[in-house]
């Protein structure tokens, strides 16, 4: 029984410190649409990045909500603003964008060292 408990213990802690920045929330969400004149993209973050090792690129999918993000349809980069904690990330939406679906790739580096990536697909309205 006592050696069960280490074991256990053992692993919650060896989980807790494998932790990685997981994407929390987004706004927009997945699948959700935005008003024409939306400004940025917001990411949370379970945990502090390291915003000069993570990448956040944004592509324009027209109609296709299915499209796939390429090298012909990437939108110029911005510099994402990161909040203080270093959870927060604002992406910035170009001024000109245009009605339809978009794609945001992000990979982020944690404080702890470990790298994970996800994508966000919204669309902005008419």
């Amino acid at each position: 029984m006592r050696a069960l408990s280490l074991f256990l213990l053992l692993a919650l802690v060896s989980n807790l410190a494998l932790g990685h920045a997981r994407l929390s929330s987004s706004t927009p969400a997945e699948g959700e649409t935005l008003a024409a004149d939306a400004e940025a993209i917001t990411l949370q973050f379970s945990e502090a990045i390291q915003p000069r090792f993570s990448d956040f690129t944004l592509h324009y999918l027209g109609t296709r909500q299915d499209g796939e993000a390429n090298r012909d349809n990437q939108l110029p980069r911005g510099t994402p603003q990161v909040d203080g904690d270093r959870q927060v990330v604002e992406v910035a939406i170009p001024e000109d964008a245009q009605p339809g679906w978009y794609l945001l790739d992000w990979e982020v580096l944690a404080e702890d060292g470990h790298t994970t990536r996800g994508t966000v697909r919204f669309s902005i309205e008419l």
